[in-house]
């Protein structure tokens, strides 16, 4: 028997299995060819626009020799930022329908973290900056709106944050505030400014996901311990 004749099988038993594995989470497909059709489209766009240089910057690791700490803390901030929507994703996911308020609750805080988790790793105040030319009035506006929105957010969910362990939570919004009113204060010593403002954000998030973990962690095994 050849090596081709071999292979064959091995290809479609592993074939099979993939597709038998694939079809019982649907999502991944759908995830998988979308990002396939998107960087297949880049990939033309880049090949008839010559923008070679530009794909490349997309997937480009901000690292460089001369200064191999450069970011640091901000990764570590934006790794906070996701294991805290993680975690109020997932734990509402897997709560059952009787916990219905503290569902959405943890959807409703995903969802504010996200857009705030959006704007710092994106940078979308700086782009409005940039597309107004003006830069202190975008970032009045987008803070207030910021600040209004947690503001509503803990209104509405009141009930459910009084029964928490809160003071995490409402020390983290007040750093998240220091650190917008820093970043609109002109201030001559760059590293007090980054201290001021990032080093406050830095602390926030971690009372921010610490808090979620806690209070998740709590419900899930209050949960269990009533099935049992």
């Amino acid at each position: 028997m050849s090596a081709k004749s071999k292979a064959f099988p091995v290809f479609k038993y592993w074939f099979n299995k993939g597709k038998q594995h694939f079809s019982r989470i649907p999502i991944l497909i759908w995830l998988n060819a979308i990002t396939i059709v998107l960087l297949s489209l880049l990939s033309i766009y880049a090949r008839i626009k010559s923008k070679g240089s530009g794909i490349e910057s997309l997937f480009s690791d901000p690292f460089y020799v001369g200064i191999f700490y450069l970011g640091w803390f901000t990764s570590i901030s934006e790794i906070l930022w996701c294991s805290a929507i993680s975690i109020c994703l997932f734990s509402a996911i897997l709560l059952p329908a009787s916990n219905r308020r503290f569902k959405i609750f943890l959807f409703a805080s995903s969802l504010v973290m996200l857009l705030l988790f959006f704007d710092d790793r994106f940078r979308l105040t700086l782009i409005l900056c940039a597309f107004f030319g003006t830069c202190k009035l975008v970032k009045l506006s987008v803070y207030s709106l910021y600040g209004a929105i947690l503001i509503f957010y803990a209104w509405l969910f009141r009930q459910t944050i009084r029964q928490t362990p809160y003071i995490p939570l409402l020390v983290s919004f007040c750093l998240f505030g220091f650190s917008s009113a820093i970043d609109v204060t002109p201030i001559s010593s760059r590293g007090i400014h980054a201290m001021l403002e990032d080093g406050t954000k830095l602390i926030g998030l971690i009372n921010l996901t610490i808090y979620f973990w806690w209070i998740c962690q709590q419900e899930i095994k209050k949960n269990l311990v009533q099935k049992s």
